[in-house]
């Protein structure tokens, strides 16, 4: 829990800092990290931000797929494979269905 409270405040500039401290010392109480948060943050509503996600790399996905290879094989792999051989791959992996 203590997790996700620090991950959501490290997304507002005014409570990075105090985010900060919490990661620094992991194995404080939860009330403790409580008191902290609830005495050193203002208070104040503040906007909905949207979590960062990885962006999913679609060429990663097909060398995965085709070579049977986990992810960091794969990324190991990907600048080595040329896209004309990324889009041969890509052809005999298609599958048919009705978008032909």
């Amino acid at each position: 829990m203590p997790y996700l409270v620090n991950k959501a405040l490290s997304y507002h500039r005014d409570c990075v800092m105090a985010a900060n401290m919490m990661n620094r010392f992991p194995s404080t109480d939860r009330k403790m990290q409580y008191d902290y948060l609830f005495n050193t943050v203002r208070a104040y509503k503040r906007p909905f931000i949207k979590w960062h996600k990885p962006e999913e790399d679609e060429n990663l996905a097909t060398i995965c797929e085709y070579y049977k290879y986990s992810v960091e094989k794969a990324k190991y792999v990907l600048p080595l494979i040329s896209d004309d051989q990324i889009n041969d791959i890509k052809n005999v992996l298609k599958r048919g269905g009705l978008n032909q």
